[in-house]
């Protein structure tokens, strides 16, 4: 069925600009959006550190940007354990993203941004947590969380295999469904993981 064209005085008069005005307006709504995302990426202060086989590096957060340093400016939000094979994984899966490192590191498909929210949910987390993947491919990272040394035995063990794996990072695998499922399996306490989650899952 063709559409009824309207009359030179309504199209003009008025379905036009209305037309464009509504244009204009999801574009304000789409520069608040990301203003306020700016605004929370900006606000978050906080240091990462990073151990790759006894290797020790800081990265200090200030003002929503990062610096490698020799010192920490704050006492680590987190601590990363990974030896060279994991940490070329996920090098190699983040591409030149930063942001995708860190979305790697929490299993998630694209990149994960840190922000004042999100470092608010993780600063009240303490435990070590060790993400393990199977099969062809597999590697195995831990991550402490909160002050003092990492465990010698993580609290809490995520595991998953290496096709899960893979569906989590590209997007077509929910999390959640794949925790309800049986297709991460989690061993230790089980309300780190949960904490950890809800703050990885966090909206921006």
């Amino acid at each position: 069925m063709s559409e009824t064209i309207p009359e030179p005085r309504e199209f003009f008069g008025e379905r036009l600009p209305e037309q464009f005005n509504r244009s204009l307006a999801r574009q304000e709504q789409a520069v608040a959006a990301a203003q306020k995302l700016l605004d929370a990426m900006r606000a978050v202060e906080v240091t990462l550190c990073v151990v790759v086989e006894g290797e020790r590096f800081f990265l200090d957060v200030e003002k929503g940007l990062m610096r490698a340093s020799a010192t920490p400016a704050n006492p680590p939000l987190l601590t990363l354990l990974l030896d060279r094979s994991a940490y070329a994984r996920v090098v190699a899966e983040s591409g030149d993203s930063a942001l995708g490192f860190l979305g790697g590191l929490s299993g998630l498909a694209g990149e994960m941004r840190l922000t004042r929210s999100r470092v608010e949910n993780l600063a009240g987390v303490e435990g070590s947590l060790r993400f393990e993947v199977e099969g062809d491919g597999g590697f195995a990272l831990t991550t402490h969380f909160g002050p003092g040394a990492p465990a010698e035995t993580p609290d809490t063990t995520l595991c998953v295999d290496s096709e899960t794996y893979r569906e989590l990072r590209a997007g077509r695998l929910d999390p959640q469904n794949a925790f309800m499922g049986g297709k991460i399996r989690v061993a230790g306490n089980v309300q780190l993981a949960m904490q950890l989650a809800l703050a990885a899952l966090s909206p921006d």
